[in-house]
C-alpha cells in the first residue's frame, strides 16, 4: 500500500462465520454470502457549500468550502474510481440532478464503468414542497433530468430532506422506483416501510452515524460542518469502525450501505482509508458488494411471495 497503508492494513475477514447462532434470521445472498452490503457515494459537488454560504455574511465571495465539493467533482470522483476498479467493486452514485448537469462527463464516466446512479434531489436544499403535488412534480423533474443526460430513470432514492407519506407511497408505486436507501433506515433489507405499511420497494438500510464518512472525518469552521462537532476524528478510529459495522452485519445477518462522498473519500489521507476498506471488503467471502439496484433486485425474486420482509 505504501506510505501508511500498514497502519490500516484489513483484518482477516470471516471471523464471524462461526456465530451462526447468533445472526438473525438468514438471507441467503449470491455465493454463500451472510451479508450484502452497498458502497454508496453521496456526489453532492458544492451544492451543500452553496446553500451554506447564502446565508453567511458576503457568503458568495467565500472560497474554501465551495472549493471542497468541488474538488470531489474534479478529483475526489476520479481517484475513488480508480480505486473501485482496483478490487473490481461495484456501487451506487447518488448525485443531485443540478450537478448530474453541470458534470455530464464524469456521470458517464461513472455509468461507464458499471456503476449506479441513484436520485438524491434536484439541488440538496432539502426542499420538495409542501403539498404532495409540488413533490412529486420536483421528483419528477429530477428524473427528466436523469433521462436527458444519462438516458435512464433512477430506480433508487436517497432524499434530502423530508417527504410526506402521501409522496412516498407514490415514490415507492406508480413513481417507479425500487428501493430507499436513507438516514437511520434499520439494520437488515427489509420492504420499505410507510407509516407502518409495507411498500413493493426495498429498504436498503444507510446508518449515517455509522457508515457516513462527513460525520466521522469532516471539520470545518466556517460555515460550521458538522454542527456541534469538536473535532475531526483520528482516520484510524474511522477506518476500525467502517470494519466493525461489516462485521456486525456478518454477524447478525444484516445488510446496509455507506454513505460515502467523493470530496471527502477521494482526498489523499482519506483515500488511503478507503482503499484498505475496499481491500477488505474485496477479500471477504461473507460479504456480498453490489450495487443497490443490484441488492434490491434479488431481495425482491428471493422474497417473492413470502410477506416476510426479515
Amino acid at each position: 500500500m505504501g506510505g501508511d497503508g500498514r497502519r490500516f492494513k484489513a483484518p482477516r475477514p470471516g471471523r464471524e462465520q462461526n456465530n451462526t447462532d447468533r445472526r438473525s434470521k438468514d438471507m441467503r445472498w449470491p455465493n454463500g454470502a451472510k451479508s450484502a452490503f452497498a458502497l454508496g457515494f453521496d456526489m453532492d459537488g458544492d451544492t451543500i457549500w452553496r446553500n451554506k454560504t447564502k446565508t453567511l455574511p458576503g457568503g458568495s465571495g467565500y472560497i474554501k468550502g465551495p472549493s471542497i465539493g468541488q474538488y470531489g467533482t474534479k478529483k475526489g470522483a476520479l481517484r475513488v474510481l480508480e480505486i473501485l476498479d482496483e478490487f473490481s467493486l461495484k456501487s451506487t452514485w447518488f448525485i443531485p440532478a443540478n450537478i448530474v448537469m453541470e458534470h455530464p462527463g464524469l456521470v458517464e464516466t461513472i455509468l461507464d464503468r458499471g456503476h449506479e446512479i441513484g436520485h438524491h434531489g434536484l439541488d440538496h436544499t432539502g426542499e420538495y414542497g409542501a403539498t404532495f403535488q409540488e413533490q412529486r412534480e420536483r421528483i419528477e423533474r429530477c428524473q427528466e433530468i436523469f433521462e436527458k443526460y444519462t438516458g435512464r430513470r433512477a430506480l433508487g432514492f436517497r432524499p434530502t430532506g423530508a417527504l410526506l407519506p402521501e409522496t412516498e407511497r407514490w415514490i415507492y408505486s406508480e413513481g417507479g422506483f425500487v428501493y430507499s436507501s436513507a438516514g437511520i433506515s434499520g439494520e437488515a433489507c427489509g420492504w420499505y416501510e410507510v407509516e407502518g405499511e409495507p411498500t413493493k420497494a426495498v429498504n436498503i438500510p444507510c446508518r449515517d452515524e455509522q457508515m457516513d464518512d462527513y460525520v466521522q472525518t469532516v471539520f470545518h469552521s466556517y460555515p460550521a460542518v458538522l454542527v456541534g462537532m469538536p473535532r475531526i476524528a483520528p482516520y484510524e478510529n474511522a477506518y476500525s469502525n467502517w470494519v466493525r459495522e461489516v462485521e456486525g452485519m456478518v454477524r447478525m445477518g444484516n445488510s446496509g450501505s455507506t454513505a460515502f462522498h467523493p470530496q471527502i473519500a477521494g482526498t489523499p489521507g482519506r483515500a488511503v482509508i478507503f482503499r484498505s476498506f475496499c481491500e477488505y471488503l474485496a477479500a471477504n467471502r461473507d460479504v456480498w458488494c453490489a450495487t443497490c439496484l443490484e441488492i434490491a433486485d434479488y431481495y425482491k425474486a428471493a422474497m417473492e411471495g413470502n410477506d416476510d420482509a426479515h
